[in-house]
């Protein structure tokens, strides 16, 4: 499949996953006062480093479907895009417990000196940041590996013939 629009396509969609993903919360932290949620984008968190690397993962996609030529470095650059982007969602959700200090801290104001049964998950935006990032990753790779493949595949003959019998246009062994 030599048609840059499948990967175009696919890149595009994993990008949006990640722009929308780096706005919605990245940690939710619940306990007998309600839930609050901490955004990717809230306290200048690490969302803007992913929404930066996704708006670039839009120029950078832009530029491998519209200029001609086989794309081998465009690929190459939204794959390093993809990779920056799951590096940060992951490092994110490895340690949610940081990205959730702030809220920790007024819960634990509000609360003063009783025990509070609190639960903290990480919250839908940094799975789908992590999912649209491996996404862009697998993609560019797909794309920077496209020209490398065979332009088209090795014909088979139809009369059953060995390849190389029927590429030097002799008969094979055995027919008189």
């Amino acid at each position: 499949m030599r048609d840059k629009r499948v990967y175009s396509s696919l890149i595009t969609v994993a990008v949006l996953a990640v722009l929308v993903g780096s706005a919605l919360p990245w940690a939710r932290l619940g306990g007998p006062f309600g839930e609050f949620t901490k955004r990717g984008l809230e306290d200048a968190g690490d969302g803007i480093i992913t929404l930066v690397l996704g708006l670039i993962a839009v120029w950078a996609v832009a530029y491998y479907f519209f200029v001609p030529g086989t794309g081998l470095v465009r690929g190459s650059i939204l794959a390093v895009l993809g990779a920056g982007i799951i590096s940060v969602a992951a490092l994110n959700l490895a340690d949610i417990e940081s990205r959730a200090a702030g809220a920790l801290q007024d819960l634990e104001s509000l609360a003063a000196a009783e025990e509070i049964p609190v639960s903290l998950v990480a919250g839908e935006g940094i799975y789908l940041t992590l999912i649209g990032g491996i996404a862009i990753f697998l993609a560019g790779l797909a794309a920077a590996a496209l020209p490398l493949l065979p332009a088209t595949a090795p014909d088979v003959p139809e009369t059953g013939e060995p390849v190389a019998a029927a590429a030097t246009g002799e008969a094979p062994a055995g027919d008189a």
